[in-house]
């Protein structure tokens, strides 16, 4: 990608339009897998998306164009696709071209090299193999992959911003199917082949769907529960458009007009941090090309900030999070909930009776965000003298997650993020929620 040759398109575009200002956002990705099904390769796929926004402000109106493909000729293009939308925009734009941030976090580049072919190939049989070779329960239906995620992002106006990031990493994971008599379970496993060899994703997944075989359900009532990391992370994932300054403006969000409000328990800390070491990709800027930064959401149950991008900042009156995932749309940037105390020991012995959920199923449909509410398919396990008994499953989980966020009673001592997740949660244990089973 010549980036310099669509700056050069942009600017004489834009000075024959007789345009004030422009922004270039350009994202290019590129991704490679390989899958294996049975005890061969089953695909083996290539893609190569990319984006191209241009932002020009004329007469005091600011138009937008885009396109997937990333060329000089299409830039200047888009130059006049968006001088003609500027036209007919109603208002004056409201927020001017970014000038920049002082500063901006020396973050680790990725590199655009990615496995090849043959390689990605030779890891997901080596993962196919060991996979069932793990367990004579693991029968077909079991699958692996690997897959390679390389991509850059830029930033560029004509106020002087001129940004830039690149990512990469290499993933592997595993279904692994079980099977005994007439019953059948599944786990999926995943993680960063630097992080995690291929004998650690295989056994974790094994192991978790062999636990799952015997599950029964349980009698209907008030529980306290422990949600695991990666449960509670989906769940917070969501749940994190209720931190969106444009949900609040459109009163979309329970938590518009809460600011320094109790909204929470007091060991509830959610941190939107865009360099936490466990978070996949540290992109020093947002879509606006306002550096991110590190900031307590809620801090010991207050509600210190809601997330905000520059148009929805200066609609409230403050200055903008760098959350902006376009000049409209926010989002975070590496949410979690913070961390407790506990080792999962001790917070199953402060449990003592009840519910470990490792699983909610049907999340986008079963969770309405506009008022909190869900009713979510579950599985885990029976909890009996501080110990994970039998495993348990179809039962629902009915809650608020406004509510549910003031129940916390305890966490774990420990953050996951997953194999290449911006959403974090420890495991929480959460007070009297309504189960229905038997």
């Amino acid at each position: 990608m010549n980036t310099q040759a669509i700056k050069n398109a942009v600017a004489e575009s834009a000075a024959v339009c007789g345009v004030s200002g422009y922004e270039i956002s350009i994202s290019t990705a590129i991704s490679a897998a390989a899958e294996a099904l049975k005890q061969e390769i089953s695909s083996v796929t290539y893609s190569n998306e990319s984006s191209l926004t241009v932002r020009c402000v004329k007469d005091g109106k600011s138009g937008y164009a885009a396109s997937g493909l990333v060329t000089p000729e299409e830039a200047a293009a888009l130059v006049e696709r968006a001088c003609a939308n500027a036209q007919v925009v109603d208002d004056e734009d409201e927020v001017p071209l970014f000038e920049g941030s002082a500063h901006y976090e020396e973050v680790e580049q990725g590199s655009a090299e990615l496995p090849s072919a043959d390689e990605m190939k030779a890891h997901t049989m080596e993962l196919q193999t060991k996979l069932y070779a793990a367990s004579d329960k693991v029968v077909d239906g079991s699958q692996a992959f690997t897959q390679g995620q390389a991509g850059e992002t830029v930033f560029i106006n004509s106020a002087g911003v001129d940004l830039s990031y690149a990512y990469s990493a290499v993933l592997h994971g595993v279904v692994a199917a079980v099977k005994d008599g007439d019953e059948a379970e599944e786990n999926y496993e995943m993680a960063q082949v630097d992080k995690e060899t291929t004998d650690e994703t295989v056994n974790r997944a094994v192991s978790v769907a062999l636990g799952k075989l015997g599950a029964e359900t349980v009698d209907s009532g008030k529980y306290n529960i422990i949600i695991d990391s990666d449960t509670m992370r989906s769940l917070l994932g969501v749940y994190s458009a209720v931190f969106s300054a444009r949900r609040a403006y459109l009163k979309t969000t329970l938590l518009a007009g809460k600011e320094g409000e109790v909204v929470a328990s007091p060991l509830v800390n959610i941190i939107d941090d865009p360099f936490h070491p466990k978070k996949f990709g540290h992109c020093p800027f947002d879509a606006e090309g306002v550096a991110v930064y590190k900031k307590h959401v809620i801090e010991n149950g207050v509600l210190k900030t809601l997330l905000y991008n520059r148009m929805y900042a200066k609609k409230f009156g403050c200055e903008t999070t760098g959350n902006a995932a376009s000049a409209t749309n926010i989002e975070p940037k590496g949410l979690y909930l913070e961390a407790g105390e506990l080792s999962e020991d001790e917070l199953l012995a402060k449990l003592g009776h009840g519910i470990y959920i490792t699983s909610f199923a049907g999340l986008h449909a079963g969770a309405d965000v506009n008022s909190g509410d869900f009713s979510l398919q579950a599985t885990g396990f029976l909890v009996e003298d501080g110990k994970k008994t039998k495993p348990v499953k179809n039962f629902t989980v009915a809650d608020n997650f406004f509510d549910l966020l003031k129940r916390v009673v305890a966490l774990s001592n420990e953050v996951d993020f997953g194999a290449a997740g911006r959403i974090g949660a420890p495991q929480v244990m959460i007070s009297d929620v309504s189960i229905s089973g038997k």
